[in-house]
């Protein structure tokens, strides 16, 4: 289990100390794809729009990597040097997930991954900007504003192997 610590230090932002079998992972030493925790989903692609979407099983899964920026993670995509995914609210339309340049100072990039209460101790809730990651079957994967509910899809984050 990934324990997260923050070290006392002066610096402004200190990076959690990672421990348990997803730490590699969480300190973007390893690649992963991430995969919904529900029985028989896939790992989620990258569409050809640039969406980050339930997985169509034309593909095996996009890898990212994480690096951890504030306490929270920017999750970034090594095929596409640059790009990391973030956060697109759209007027009408539900929240989505993109493949977008990276920047680190923006609240919309930055991602807390985190052991859901209560749950599969193997499993992750992902959030940004106050919206967790939800799979659903009427529109993929959106983005979604829970309130004092509790959050309904988690993840998986499957281990890829070392970044290089």
């Amino acid at each position: 289990m990934a324990t997260h610590q923050s070290p006392q230090t002066s610096s402004a932002a200190p990076s959690p100390t990672l421990t348990g079998p997803d730490a590699l992972i969480l300190s973007g030493l390893h690649r992963f794809t991430i995969r919904p925790a529900r029985a028989g989903q896939r790992p989620l692609a990258i569409n050809k729009s640039g969406r980050l979407d339930v997985n169509d099983a034309t593909t095996s899964g996009t890898p990212f990597t994480m690096t951890p920026t504030q306490g929270r993670y920017l999750i970034r995509v090594p095929e596409q040097p640059g790009t990391c995914l973030g956060l697109s609210r759209s007027a009408g339309a539900p929240n989505i997930i993109q493949a977008t340049a990276c920047d680190p100072g923006r609240d919309e990039q930055l991602f807390t991954v985190q052991r859901p209460t209560g749950g599969d101790p193997a499993t992750y809730v992902i959030s940004v900007n106050g919206t967790y990651l939800q799979a659903t079957d009427a529109n993929g994967l959106i983005a979604v504003e829970l309130g004092n509910s509790s959050p309904i899809t988690a993840f998986v984050l499957m281990d890829g192997g070392p970044v290089g």
